[in-house]
């Protein structure tokens, strides 16, 4: 009985060790640069979510044939 609570304890202990390194590499991750208002382009494209129906337009972006969105850890469709 006395070792399930040691192997429970070195358990618990990996998993807050483990939560608190994502922890700090989530906060010494730096931040974007936000992109130049000179480069940013009128564009329009429309995306919606296949799994949920999200749907989204985009009126400006860097590019003139902007990337599809990440949506619901999928690709989002072009309309």
């Amino acid at each position: 009985m006395r070792w399930l609570e040691i192997v429970l304890a070195i358990i618990g202990g990996l998993v807050i060790w483990r939560i608190g390194l994502w922890a700090v590499r989530l906060l010494a991750t730096p931040q974007q640069p936000a992109p130049n208002p000179d480069e940013v382009m009128e564009v329009s494209a429309a995306y919606r979510c296949s799994i949920c129906g999200l749907r989204l337009v985009v009126t400006h972006a860097a590019d003139t044939d902007p990337k599809p969105p990440r949506h619901c850890r999928e690709e989002m469709d072009e309309e």
